[in-house]
């Protein structure tokens, strides 16, 4: 997901070509590139016709992002200046330095003028922030959204705060055959494999079998390395487990049920049972730790995402090298995609400009803009390939460049799934191998994503009650020392479950399931 630029007099060459367009005008936003460079699903501007004059003083807009692990600590760099001269806004930005702080904000009624946040529950409130299908056709009326990603951010009272990030609908990734889906993976470090003779793993056993060869032969490395943020998504996969709540023939439960979520987890017990993986890895919580014992030689696997073997081997700066473990490993393997999107920016209640703002997000919706923010400047930094992709004149894993300019994380916010696909396609590379092989296995409904608990509703109390209970026991199924043991630990989880009320917020949720599907079938063709 990381993208980098270079050449400061291609730059003035292009920065002199568009001064009459993209860096003009407060307010002009356009989609004016090719026809074959359009992504299905942003939002669709046309030519704000509004006579703007060039900006002089921009207007200055409180934002504050909901992440602490935010890179960005201001609006500064290349790029962020170029989308000010855009669109004549200048975000003056704090980033978060706790989980807690929006709450509290919330609570205290001190909102900047944006929020940027992955809480959508919480935002998505006519007492916090102003609905998009009001400030929008009042302040924008040319622009209009993708009715599927309209549907997935509409909440009760029939209106929508934000177009989260990060989701495409179905028929925008079928028609962009070099977008791939970012998918849980399995990164292996490539000296290692050849010294083994580069061995054949074609299933969990072969897997298993390289992982014995590595502890054998070198007792020093650890075979197995999990990411704390992606621990068993990458082994959910090849059992075709799903997370979160399961349609299962039209009726909704949730995960634990699933024989293959049980399969998953006693795999993951047999990993520690057969020193693959260390008990300490468990209590693991920031993933840089992990990252940079790999780094230094500690690990040959790695659990994290289709990216994590280019990544590893940009951040190691030539010293290792890395690949993916690209192939599914079962014929089970398989994976529901049922996310809505995450990052929203919600223009709040405390606004103190609201045209600014919604000419601000109009840019940044736009191909244009999001492209701008998100991949550079087009020619500079990346040119368009005929075949459907960019083509990059950087490295788009080195995120000291990326921070150098601003680019790509300014872009995150309202980037599409498949805008942020596009950016990771390279032919050759180990992300996109696993993407090709991985796209076989996807399927979509987002209408499970849907389905979300009011804040403080009995329904709502039950699934965290439940999911923190997961989260503080199911290392107990992991570090057992027997496969018996293990499945007792399981089967406690269940129990624990069901006292806390599992059965209950599964039939509230199948409930809402059926008309959310039937919404949702009727618009994604």
């Amino acid at each position: 997901m990381i993208h980098r630029y270079k050449s400061f007099l291609i730059l003035l060459m292009t920065f002199l070509l568009l001064a009459g367009g993209l860096l003009s005008a407060c307010s002009k936003s356009t989609n004016e590139g090719t026809s074959n460079n359009k992504t299905e699903g942003t939002a669709s501007n046309s030519t704000s016709g509004d006579g703007a004059q060039p900006c002089t003083k921009p207007v200055e807009l409180t934002m504050f992002v909901d992440a602490t692990w935010y890179p960005f600590q201001d609006w500064t760099g290349e790029i962020p200046d170029l989308i000010t001269k855009a669109t004549c806004v200048k975000p003056k930005v704090t980033i978060a330095t706790d989980d807690k702080q929006l709450a509290l904000m919330v609570a205290s009624g001190d909102l900047p003028d944006l929020v940027v946040s992955f809480n959508f529950k919480l935002m998505s409130d006519s007492k916090l922030s102003l609905p998009y299908n009001e400030i929008f056709p009042k302040y924008a009326p040319d622009v209009t959204f993708d009715p599927v990603k309209v549907l997935v951010n509409t909440v009760n009272d029939g209106k929508y705060y934000a177009i989260r990030n990060d989701f495409s609908s179905e028929s925008e990734w079928k028609v962009n055959p070099y977008a791939h889906m970012m998918t849980a993976g399995l990164a292996m470090r490539k000296d290692i494999l050849e010294e083994l003779g580069n061995p054949s793993i074609k299933t969990l056993q072969d897997l298993d079998n390289v992982f014995a060869e590595v502890k054998k032969k070198h007792p020093d490395i650890v075979p197995l390395i999990l990411n704390p943020n992606w621990q068993r998504p990458y082994f959910d996969v090849q059992f075709g487990a799903q997370g979160g709540l399961v349609d299962n023939g039209g009726k909704i439960e949730y995960y634990l049920r699933q024989d293959s979520v049980r399969d998953s987890m006693l795999y993951m017990n047999s990993l520690y049972r057969n020193g693959f993986v260390t008990s300490e890895n468990f209590a693991y919580k920031n993933e840089s730790e992990t990252e940079q014992m790999m780094l230094s030689g500690k690990g040959f696997a790695y659990t994290w995402t289709y990216s994590g073997a280019d990544r590893l081997t940009a951040d190691s700066k030539g010293k290792l090298k890395f690949v993916q473990l690209a192939e599914p490993l079962s014929p089970k393997a398989s994976i529901v995609s049922t996310g809505t999107g995450g990052l929203g920016i919600y223009v709040t209640k405390d606004n103190k400009n609201v045209e600014a703002s919604v000419r601000f997000l109009k840019y940044l919706f736009s191909e244009d803009g999001w492209r701008l923010a998100e991949w550079g400047i087009e020619g500079k930094d990346w040119t368009w390939n005929d075949a459907g992709y960019p083509v990059f004149n950087y490295d788009p894993q080195d995120l000291t460049v990326l921070k150098q300019k601003g680019v790509y994380w300014w872009g995150v916010p309202t980037e599409t799934g498949v805008g942020m696909a596009l950016g990771s396609y390279k032919e050759g590379s180990e992300t996109t191998r696993q993407g090709e092989a991985y796209d076989k296995i996807i399927s979509f409904n987002p209408a499970i994503g849907m389905i979300s608990p009011d804040t403080d509703s009995p329904e709502q109390i039950i699934q965290t009650n439940i999911d923190n209970m997961v989260k503080t026991e199911v290392t107990k199924v992991y570090l057992a020392p027997s496969a018996e043991e293990a499945q007792k630990a399981y089967d406690e989880l269940i129990k624990k479950a069901e006292k806390i009320g599992m059965a209950k917020l599964e039939a509230w949720a199948t409930a809402q399931y059926g008309p959310l599907k039937e919404k949702y079938d009727s618009l994604k063709n």
